[in-house]
């Protein structure tokens, strides 16, 4: 219920020339909608014109409250990105929106128009081969596009060889370059990334959801290290580089992704109802009525109520009408909105035993709240559940997840924890919980024990915030990876200290 947020949600769209099938600008409003969930404070959209030169449009707020023409007063074209996005680097401001788009009075090279979810966690460091005054913004995404306009090579395929190995952290990105579309995924594949296709034109999407809104057909996701070209000719994929291990955000299963959107083969609402039944199998209780926080917990509060025997109940109402208050970064703004964003159904929680099932327990100050709303309306008990296992420690690759002074599970005991929220009980699924609901989604014959389930957990997921170990690799001693200056030297301008 206190919503962690993803960085941003990216799309790009590429229509052969002559071919008028699409209104290229009205399909990237329409994927943007449908990736709004992962990113409310901005959006933004470049496009080429009948020139070969770079539009773009970026604003604060909502897609429809950006562009409430749908991209209509941009240039007709046959090839764009779009981007939404939450601040988890640099601060909520217009100067902050993507895409970025460099290079356009440079008059030496090609203007280069980048949209990235992600976090660099070595941003900073590169940061420092550019001049302050270069800069237009305090995002890393800004700085990604800069090294690949200044990188040695002709092409933007030999700047992105030049540059990707210089990139600590997760990136997935879609570009708009020489008349073409490129899309990559970082070689950890962190964050999603997918293709997807109508009639003749190619997309590239963070997920599969805003495909399905477009009526695009989908193709495949884009593997990590993938290196991607969309042109006249087609699409052209090359894997640039592969990392020992996948290390996509488990969090996308848990939370970020859409309910609808399906990641390595498996559908996000079948991962969620499978959480819920290891829930039950794990933390089992008697109780009246099972009852999801929501709209994010209803398929693990199912899942927890088929595997229980214990009746579903929706005694929890969201109201419509209040903003989803996760995504607003001011902390006093969350708080005064906690008390108007649920209504209750009266006689479903007046002296019954409720399980509450929520997706994940950060700070617990909203969960806490929210038990004692549900107290004063003569709740019997209340026996917490959560389909995310405890959090403990800050994200370093692009969730907004608190320092751990601020995690109400870093440094206590489940009791602990259970006590200061002031419920009956608390359960947290384990992590190979986690684990084996992944795997068994959308494989329900099998049944790996809690070895194999964590290994697995291991092998294809960052989960780096619940324990350390879940890691790709060390984000705090990576944050000092630098480049070599002479690498990325800009030609008009000087690096700062040579």
């Amino acid at each position: 219920m206190e919503r962690l947020h993803d960085a941003c949600g990216i799309v790009g769209i590429y229509m052969p020339k002559g071919d008028d099938s699409l209104d290229v600008r009205r399909y990237i409003t329409l994927a943007l909608t449908a990736l709004q969930h992962r990113g409310q404070e901005s959006a933004g959209m470049a496009v080429y014109d009948d020139h070969g030169q770079v539009a773009h449009r970026v604003g604060m707020g909502k897609v429809r409250e950006v562009f409430q023409d749908s991209g209509t007063s941009l240039p007709e074209t046959y090839c764009g990105i779009g981007h939404v996005r939450y601040s988890t680097t640099g601060s909520s401001c217009v100067e902050n929106a993507g895409p970025f788009v460099v290079g356009e009075r440079s008059g030496q090279y090609d203007t280069i128009a980048l949209a990235h979810n992600g976090n660099i966690v070595n941003g900073n460091t590169l940061r420092d081969l550019f001049p302050k005054e270069t800069l237009r913004s305090t995002t890393e995404s800004e700085i990604l596009a800069l090294m690949l306009l200044y990188a040695q090579g002709k092409t933007l395929r030999e700047r992105m060889i030049e540059t990707f190995p210089a990139l600590r952290g997760s990136y997935s990105l879609v570009i708009l370059a020489e008349g073409k579309l490129y899309a990559m995924r970082d070689p950890w594949g962190m964050r999603p990334l997918c293709i997807g296709r109508i009639g003749n034109s190619w997309i590239a999407t963070s997920e599969s959801c805003a495909l399905d809104r477009m009526g695009a057909t989908y193709i495949r996701e884009v593997e990590p290290g993938e290196f991607i070209t969309f042109d006249e000719d087609g699409m052209h994929s090359e894997l640039l580089v592969k990392a020992q291990k996948t290390s996509l955000c488990v969090f996308e299963h848990i939370y970020f992704s859409d309910a609808t959107s399906r990641l390595n083969d498996a559908y996000i609402y079948n991962v969620r109802e499978a959480l819920g039944r290891e829930l039950a199998r794990e933390h089992p209780v008697d109780a009246d009525l099972v009852v999801p926080v929501p709209d994010s917990s209803i398929p693990a509060a199912l899942g927890y109520a088929n595997a229980s025997g214990i009746a579903y109940s929706q005694a929890i109402i969201k109201n419509r009408y209040s903003d989803r208050t996760f995504i607003k970064p001011d902390q006093r703004l969350r708080q005064l909105e906690v008390d108007l964003k649920f209504n209750f159904v009266q006689p479903k929680v007046e002296g019954k035993r409720l399980v509450i099932v929520d997706d994940s327990i950060v700070r617990g100050n909203t969960m806490k709240r929210l038990v004692s709303a549900l107290r004063n309306r003569g709740v019997k008990e209340i026996h917490l559940r959560s389909s995310a296992p405890p959090l403990r420690h800050p994200c370093y690759f692009g969730i907004d997840i608190p320092q751990e002074e601020e995690l109400i599970a870093a440094g206590r005991t489940v009791q602990e924890v259970a006590d200061y929220i002031g419920v009956d009980s608390l359960g947290y699924v384990s992590l190979s919980g986690l684990g084996r609901a992944i795997q068994t989604a959308e494989t329900p014959n099998l049944h790996p024990d809690d070895k194999e389930a964590l290994a697995f957990l291991n092998k294809e997921f960052c989960y780096g915030c619940m324990e350390k170990q879940g890691w790709p690799f060390d984000p705090i001693a990576a944050a000092n990876h630098g480049a070599q200056p002479a690498t990325f030297f800009p030609r008009d301008t000087a690096i700062k200290g040579q």
